[in-house]
């Protein structure tokens, strides 16, 4: 990435000052909507309107033209019609913007007229050294600079360390969802839309970069250059993970990619191959990358494959085991020194404690945290699936009850950083808004309600820990 490209985006993701060409008082316009997402979500800098038929936007004074703005901008947000969009673009440069963002749509997408003028754009940008997101998209999320075009007012967007690179700008709202429903933090939406002067690997070599980005996601359309995003994805992977949903797999999804950003389906074959060689974590569903990324930002890596699960239910641990197998990880039985051991904690007429571990038979809550840290110091257990006990808490709750519960709570949540090994929870619905979901998501241990969901995202762990080993 050259220094101007990296100088833009910077701007763009980290902006002191903002332009929103277009804006509006029309409530049904998208400069109504971009700028009131803007004004909405936190930004602490100057926003000038721009927009020659009005004098004041929102409560905000209005410019005529970009030019007429008093002080250096980093940022332009374009919401103009494409006819007019060259002329916005000179005036971008003439008044020596650092970067944009146009969510005009109506190029490549649309005809050959289009693909024709995005080409012509792209070019005289890059000439100048001025860069943009899109056309046809829809803008940035970014913690760090508090700027906001995607998401609508009022809404609570959690910060974190996970970043997602998106040719769809509807997708950001499954990462809103995502992240609030499994408690992770975000840190950066890019909407690149049809790519006429930033690309996906632009971006991702940025977000590479990016200190405040742990885990990179992505949804892709387009390859593009295949060479240049080999390269980038390796050089990405091996300092931190990256996962990718690629559209395009079947004749059906190519062909709405092509009415949606213009873009190529690859051979997904070849592009499979491409996944495994840079060390890119593919996902065949959406849910499934998030649910990955989470368990990525704060779980530690399993040394290998061999998972160990624990229930106090039989069923919980027939169709785990099962998802395992199908997921090529390794449930290995329990050594006779082990077995003893974990015999200790439970009645006589307790099934054997082979792997998976049915606790029914176990003495009490104490007996069933102890063989949790029993199983979890073993050399041969790389990572654990545990069924949580969990009691409601409401006034027929015994206060011993409602203790031990929040203690069994406080000592599976330091498992990880105490044995070094990614531990995952699962258990019913029913149960999940209980204290005991609050305390594992404070300390950020992934907590599912499908059994299957724990062992995709573990799986996801044992693929990174195995790109990390191939690096050394």
């Amino acid at each position: 990435m050259n220094s101007q490209m990296k100088a833009s985006l910077d701007a763009i993701l980290k902006p002191r000052s903002i332009a929103v060409v277009g804006a509006s008082n029309n409530p049904d316009t998208w400069g109504y909507r971009t700028l009131s997402r803007l004004l909405s979500g936190g930004y602490r800098h100057e926003i000038y309107p721009v927009n020659p038929k009005e004098k004041e936007i929102q409560g905000i004074e209005c410019y005529a033209s970009i030019s007429e703005i008093p002080v250096e901008l980093d940022l332009a947000v374009v919401v103009v019609n494409a006819s007019i969009i060259s002329k916005v673009l000179r005036e971008c440069i003439d008044y020596k913007v650092k970067g944009g963002i146009f969510i005009t749509a109506g190029f490549a997408e649309v005809d050959a007229d289009g693909a024709e003028l995005q080409r012509r754009l792209a070019r005289e940008a890059r000439e100048a050294g001025f860069y943009f997101i899109g056309p046809n998209c829809l803008g940035i999320w970014s913690s760090e600079g508090d700027v906001n075009t995607i998401y609508n007012p009022g809404m609570e967007i959690p910060k974190g360390p996970i970043s997602f690179i998106s040719q769809s700008g509807t997708l950001g709202w499954f990462f809103y969802l995502a992240a609030e429903q499994n408690g992770f933090g975000m840190s950066k939406f890019i909407s690149c839309g049809n790519q006429a002067c930033v690309d996906f690997t632009d971006l991702l070599e940025y977000l590479g970069e990016d200190p405040s980005t742990r885990v990179i996601t992505g949804y892709m359309e387009d390859v593009g250059d295949g060479r240049r995003f080999l390269e980038a994805a390796k050089a990405v992977s091996a300092n931190k993970p990256f996962l990718l949903y690629k559209a395009g797999a079947s004749e059906a999804s190519a062909r709405a990619a092509r009415s949606h950003t213009a873009a190529m389906a690859a051979n997904d074959e070849i592009f499979e191959a491409i996944c495994a060689q840079a060390g890119i974590i593919r996902c065949h569903d959406i849910t499934d990358m998030f649910n990955i990324s989470e368990s990525l930002c704060y779980q530690p890596l399993p040394r290998k494959n061999k998972l160990a699960i624990i229930s106090d239910g039989g069923g919980f641990n027939v169709i785990t085991a099962q998802a395992c197998s199908r997921m090529g990880l390794d449930v290995p039985e329990m050594t006779a020194e082990t077995q003893d051991e974990l015999r200790e904690q439970m009645l006589p007429y307790g099934p054997p404690p082979v792997n998976p571990i049915d606790c029914i038979g176990m003495k009490s809550h104490e007996a069933y945290i102890n063989i949790i840290e029993i199983v979890a110091r073993q050399d041969y257990i790389d990572g654990l699936i545990i069924m949580p006990l969990t009691s409601q808490f409401n006034r027929e709750t015994r206060t011993e009850r409602m203790v031990q519960s929040l203690e069994f709570a406080e000592r599976v949540a330091a498992i990880p950083e105490k044995f070094k090994k990614p531990v995952f929870l699962s258990n019913l619905k029913y149960w999940m808004a209980e204290p005991v979901y609050e305390v594992a998501k404070r300390y950020h241990i992934p907590y599912f309600d499908n059994p299957a969901d724990c062992v995709k995202a573990m799986s996801g762990l044992v693929k990174y820990s195995e790109v990390r080993k191939r690096r050394l």
